[in-house]
């Protein structure tokens, strides 16, 4: 007597939820092959993921036997929903195969062209495809990486078709594309919105803020084509934004917005109009001429990656509540540019006023040489933790100063390069002894 399959003990719509966690088309056709069950519980899958293979490229560009290919990644994408229909929730395209370009999403080297269309998922014949069908309706998340090469140069009409056929969307990502937003509708549904190295036909960002009023999680990853953008969303409460360096103003207005990440260059204009904030992680080459952070009154939290600190001290961290602060430097910094940048005697004052300071790999290594000429530390210190990255390059370490500052049982985190030497580990230990009121820890870091 021949024992039955023991997944057919099991209802089809939790093996269909355990295929939707594999999500992976390939896994999810293997599967088929596995069971009877699988295999039905395979059409009510409510997850999938769709990548290009390596075969579909080798098609696209005309190797192996002609005809002896797979079917264009396309259409495999508009029949897979088909095939799912209503019972499909979430879906991901990816013909990326990391193309993309970080700096400037609005141009592309003449090398990188490619006239095919086969692998190009934002157009609109690509996106009816499988949002005209039955699942469209039905759909809560969709993310689209595009082929750099194919879809860099055309204009796609993907947010359209998205905005009219994926009417109960809540999250949406769409990455290496140029996207129009001509008959963009209203999407009250939608919470989440990812734009990564894209160039968008919106400069000021009016089409965004009125189709997407309800979005509470906003990420614009290399935008190109903005000239003076203003986020303006009632309800926006995390925000991940990275400027190129074209527009001149940037203004955010979000009255709920809790959590603010901001990479900019140097703009004439920032304006954030932010009473919610609680954190702000800040990197900016230098602050322009008007800078209002007036709605800044609920800041605990900050991050600043810049050699303006002059600047942005005075702006962000004095007469503010701040508990948490960390420090970077931009990777273009050389040896004595936060010297020159601050008073060493000002940054300890600024460090000692803080809660908790955190000193990233980067201004730690700078620190100690703006410390040698520090002067005064005999103030009134909130230092109750601090963690700094010791640096692996042999230099004299003269952190004296910044220990002075701690307050009584400060807590002292010393993460010491995994490469370092070890006379840069005693050096470091021996000034740690001359402190016995400060609770040590220490670790790696790479």
């Amino acid at each position: 007597m021949t024992s039955g399959d023991p997944l057919g003990a099991l209802p089809a719509a939790v093996l269909a939820d355990v295929l939707g966690r594999v999500a992976d088309a390939g896994d999810i056709a293997a599967c088929r092959l596995a069971s009877r069950e699988l295999l039905t519980a395979s059409y009510l899958c409510p997850r999938v993921r769709l990548c290009a293979a390596d075969c579909a490229r080798r098609r696209r560009r005309g190797e192996g036997r002609a005809g002896a290919g797979p079917p264009a990644f396309r259409a495999t994408a508009g029949n897979l929903a088909s095939l799912l229909g209503v019972h499909l929730r979430s879906l991901s395209l990816d013909a990326a195969d990391g193309q993309g370009n970080p700096d400037d999403a609005m141009w592309v080297e003449e090398g990188e062209f490619d006239e095919a269309d086969d692998l190009h998922l934002t157009s609109g014949e690509a996106v009816a495809a499988w949002a005209a069908g039955p699942a469209g309706p039905v759909l809560r998340e969709v993310e689209i990486a595009d082929y750099w090469p194919q879809a860099c140069w055309r204009m796609a009409e993907a947010l359209p078709l998205i905005s009219h056929y994926c009417l109960n969307l809540t999250k949406l990502g769409l990455k290496n594309a140029w996207l129009s937003v001509d008959g963009l509708k209203k999407m009250q549904n939608l919470t989440h919105l990812t734009l990564e190295f894209v160039r968008l036909d919106d400069e000021d960002l009016n089409q965004l803020n009125e189709c997407f009023p309800c979005l509470q999680t906003l990420n614009l990853i290399g935008v190109g084509g903005l000239k003076d953008p203003k986020i303006h969303l009632l309800q926006l409460k995390t925000c991940h934004w990275e400027v190129s360096n074209v527009p001149q103003s940037l203004v955010v207005h979000a009255p709920n917005l809790v959590s603010l990440e901001l990479k900019c260059v140097r703009p004439d204009r920032l304006s954030l109009d932010t009473p919610s904030l609680s954190t702000l992680k800040l990197t900016i080459e230098k602050l322009g001429a008007t800078f209002q952070v007036d709605g800044l009154v609920s800041l605990t939290n900050l991050r600043i990656e810049s050699l303006d600190l002059s600047s942005l001290f005075p702006a962000l961290v004095d007469s503010r509540a701040i508990k948490t602060l960390e420090l970077e430097l931009p990777e273009s910094a050389s040896q004595y540019d936060l010297l020159e940048a601050v008073n060493p005697d000002y940054l300890l004052r600024m460090l000692a006023s803080i809660s908790e300071v955190k000193l990233a790999p980067r201004f730690s290594h700078e620190l100690a040489v703006c410390l040698a000429l520090s002067t005064d530390s005999g103030f009134k210190s909130c230092l109750k933790k601090l963690l700094i990255h010791v640096p692996q390059s042999e230099i004299s370490l003269k952190l004296t100063p910044l220990f002075r500052i701690c307050a009584p049982l400060c807590e002292v985190t010393v993460l010491f390069h995994a490469e370092s030497a070890d006379a840069i580990r005693r050096d470091a230990i021996s000034c740690m002894q001359r402190f016995a009121g400060i609770r040590w820890q220490w670790g790696t870091w790479r």
